[in-house]
């Protein structure tokens, strides 16, 4: 521990805040209800990887990436299309 220069009458106070904010509404999918996706082993590492460093669920990840993905690669039509379709299904 470092040293503090201080008088010694004088006590050290420390303020410990933890989050404690739950958002329990954020996921609108049970753990039963998701489906298994099977990859390479390599892009389950780079998933679970990525993962681990920026502290984000793997599910959510892989979520942000097909949006991402659907945004930037997709034609406008067949992303229309796409979206038509999952709502189809989602009914």
């Amino acid at each position: 521990m470092a040293l503090i220069k201080r008088n010694n009458n004088q006590q050290v106070t420390i303020q410990k805040k933890a989050n404690v904010s739950r958002d329990l509404d954020a996921s609108k999918y049970k753990s039963y209800q998701r489906k298994t996706l099977k990859v390479d082993p390599p892009v389950y590492e780079l998933v679970k990887t990525i993962s681990y460093v920026t502290d984000v669920k793997m599910y959510d990840l892989v979520r942000e990436m097909a949006n991402i993905y659907l945004e930037k690669n997709v034609d406008v039509r067949d992303r229309e299309n796409i979206i038509r379709m999952i709502n189809q299904k989602g009914d």
